[in-house]
């Protein structure tokens, strides 16, 4: 949920050289920020847990499955369908105020979620509450930079991501906690008063108000808009390269959410404390890697002298983490075939949460370094929604192969894309010379 702090205070910080900053929680803005983030994703991972419950109590059996998998289908196009207006919109209108009607809608929808008695009303919710989250997430992660300045970023992001991990891994806890204390229906109330506190969290914030374009579309002109965003991440290669790595990350990562479970419970006949043992290594490897590079990074460029100097050990260290994030994600996959025993099984997966965190983080600071505030929200949309295209594409293509192949080969296929993808990315390096934006 970041904000615009100034847009003078960053174009400051773009022209002096760089120095040692002060805690980002001193940033009282940053503070609110991401205090609302943690506590919307604690509700939120507490009802991806209660979704599941709800189907099963509905329509029970097999027949859960499909309403789950038909709900995360229609969670992924309204994303598809949402994100880019919403980056137009958040390079024209109030940011602030559009994030807190965002969780205002979410309020009200989550909180009418008990009230629900059919499955076409739970495919209607869930599709209505992502298109609040397709106008919330491009437009918060737009506004980063702006809040915390250029230096900091990387180490904003981590938090970000760590934050994520801690949803994936304190949210079934949280579930359960609440179920079996309060039910099913106080689960979903309490994702909704999670909303309710961010937006109060953002609407705490003080942020200067920085004039818009007036919004006067014509139909040419709109689509023009929408575009823009895709157009900044395809013309430049640096661009170009990270967005492939993202889809080396949805391979590898649906291969984890899609296949785990089939694989410690079917290949290797263990239970349900060894699957959430599996995933929870996902999250740690995911975890300390964001630690790491927001303490590594902050070394590496503190003592660059201007900003053409950070510019280019920020390009530094992002390529190589791409690289290594790309092959790391190969490699651990490959030995799939070979039907590794479950704590070599585990490691693989601490490695295969790295190697996302590597591709993710590496992305997000390459794509703030080449865009300037007045398109930012548009070509975060266009990420965006770029990258759930990669794993709208990537769940049923692992599920399918692993029907057709079974868990353990289809690891090695995914593997072995991973790689030639990675290949492909990095076949045409050239020294970077596109233009950056600020």
């Amino acid at each position: 949920m970041g904000w615009l702090l100034s847009a003078n205070l960053f174009q400051k910080s773009m022209s002096k050289p760089p120095q040692s900053s002060p805690s980002l929680f001193r940033n009282r803005n940053f503070s609110l920020l991401f205090s609302a983030q943690i506590i919307s994703l604690a509700g939120s991972g507490a009802t991806t847990v209660g979704l599941a419950l709800f189907a099963h109590q509905m329509v029970g059996g097999d027949s859960a499955a499909a309403v789950i998998g038909n709900a995360l289908m229609l969670r992924i196009l309204a994303f598809l369908l949402f994100s880019q207006p919403a980056g137009v919109l958040a390079d024209r209108a109030n940011r602030k105020l559009m994030l807190i009607l965002a969780d205002l809608v979410r309020f009200a929808l989550m909180a009418l979620f008990p009230l629900v008695q059919s499955v076409w009303q739970i495919y209607l919710m869930i599709f209505l509450i992502n298109a609040a989250t397709a106008f919330f997430t491009p437009t918060y992660d737009s506004t980063i930079p702006e809040v915390i300045g250029r230096e900091q970023y990387v180490k904003a992001l981590s938090l970000s991501r760590i934050a994520v991990d801690v949803e994936a891994a304190l949210g079934p806890a949280v579930a359960g906690l609440l179920v079996s204390l309060l039910g099913l229906n106080w689960l979903f109330w309490f994702d909704a008063g999670t909303y309710l506190v961010s937006a109060v969290l953002v609407s705490a914030s003080v942020l200067p108000h920085l004039p818009k374009p007036s919004i006067r579309f014509t139909l040419r002109t709109l689509l023009d808009e929408l575009t823009i965003g895709t157009r900044i991440l395809l013309r430049q290669t640096v661009l170009r390269r990270a967005l492939l790595l993202n889809l080396v990350d949805a391979i590898a990562g649906a291969a984890a959410i899609v296949s785990t479970v089939v694989y410690v419970k079917d290949v290797l006949m263990l239970g349900e404390t060894e699957f959430v043992l599996a995933m929870a290594g996902l999250g740690l490897g995911s975890t300390v890697t964001a630690l790491f590079l927001g303490w590594a990074t902050g070394r590496y460029e503190s003592s660059a002298k201007k900003p053409s100097e950070l510019h280019g050990r920020r390009h530094r260290w992002t390529d190589r983490a791409l690289l290594i994030g790309g092959v790391v994600l190969g490699l651990i996959l490959l030995p799939g075939i070979q039907q590794p025993p479950f704590l070599l099984f585990i490691w693989l997966w601490v490695l295969n949460g790295a190697g996302q965190a590597l591709i993710e983080l590496s992305s997000s600071t390459l794509l703030a370094e080449h865009t300037k505030e007045a398109d930012r929200g548009k070509a975060y949309a266009a990420h965006f929604a770029l990258t759930h295209t990669f794993w709208l594409i990537t769940y049923p293509a692992i599920g399918w192969g692993v029907s057709q192949f079974e868990a353990p080969l289809t690891f090695t296929i995914a593997g072995v894309l991973c790689l030639v993808t990675t290949l492909i990315a990095f076949a045409s390096r050239k020294p970077i010379h596109d233009h950056v934006h600020h």
